[in-house]
């Protein structure tokens, strides 16, 4: 190749496409985050939807960065009837402080399920505290437990697993009082762990009566971050441990359906690529 043409063309147009790479990496992917949403329920319901609101895989560190805030900002517009936390709301470097930072900025009224995901155990949290945290915040921490909520008139029946890689799994414990839910949803930080949640709750129903047999409509994970960097949104270089053949979006052809975030934050490196923030709004019919 001429060595003219090289400099005049070739090498410029791979430092510009460097630098695209890096800002959508560094920045764009990071901070405009996307707005999924998804009408789930039952198709011919004739009463108003419950607004759910998926938040996953926040990672807060040591202080609130611009696009926190207005996360909290489009949460609040939102105006979500319950907001379900699906894991590592807290960084490994993160602590219970910069927490309460964020939960200070929605809607203390908004009710809140939350769930532990591995990167709270990492960061040596104190869970009793992290608890009493979510409680003054109207969010309950569902450690292998159940919580109905009425919203709307209807009874929401809301399930929490402990973490996969580095909590308990007790899945027995999680339903040991909960029967037959016209709205049954589960919280699972890791999407592989449907896989032994399945299992477990095949055999609890193996032993009762049909009528008192478990029936979970939803899943919502997180974890996989969308693999957070990817080539053509699916070619993924790593994924966390526990992630599973998952990666994002649907799954399951069958109740319980399992719908896998992409969460918000970033692990490990400080960027993403070809797998853009989000935040999951559904209009669940009840």
């Amino acid at each position: 190749m001429n060595k003219s043409l090289l400099k005049k063309f070739v090498i410029p147009a791979a430092l510009t496409v460097t630098a695209l790479i890096l800002l959508d990496a560094y920045f764009l992917e990071k901070y405009f985050f996307e707005i999924k949403k998804f009408r789930i329920g039952r198709i011919n319901s004739s009463g108003r939807p419950i607004r759910l609101l998926q938040l996953s895989d926040l990672h807060l560190k040591d202080h609130l960065t611009y696009n926190y805030i207005r996360l909290a900002k489009t949460v609040r517009r939102l105006q979500p009837d319950l907001i379900l936390i699906t894991g590592d709301a807290i960084d490994t470097h993160g602590s219970i402080d910069i927490l309460q930072s964020f939960l200070d900025l929605l809607d203390t009224d908004t009710p809140k399920a939350a769930i532990l995901g591995n990167h709270e155990y990492s960061a040596d949290i104190d869970i009793k505290e992290l608890k009493k945290l979510y409680e003054q915040y109207n969010c309950n921490l569902l450690i292998n437990e159940s919580k109905a909520y009425q919203i709307r008139g209807e009874r929401v029946m809301v399930t929490g697993l402990d973490d996969l890689l580095n909590g308990e799994n007790d899945i027995q414990k999680a339903f040991k009082e909960v029967k037959a839910e016209k709205n049954h949803l589960v919280l699972i930080h890791s999407p592989q762990h449907q896989e032994s949640l399945k299992e477990v709750l095949a055999d609890i129903n193996g032993s009762r009566r049909s009528e008192d047999r478990i029936n979970v409509q939803y899943l919502f994970a997180g974890h996989n971050h969308g693999g957070q960097i990817t080539l053509a949104g699916q070619i993924v270089p790593y994924l966390p441990d526990k992630s599973g053949n998952y990666l994002k979006g649907w799954y399951n052809q069958a109740p319980p359906y399992l719908y896998l975030s992409k969460g918000f934050g970033t692990s490990t490196v400080p960027f993403r690529f070809g797998a853009r923030a989000e935040i999951t709004s559904f209009l669940y019919n009840t």
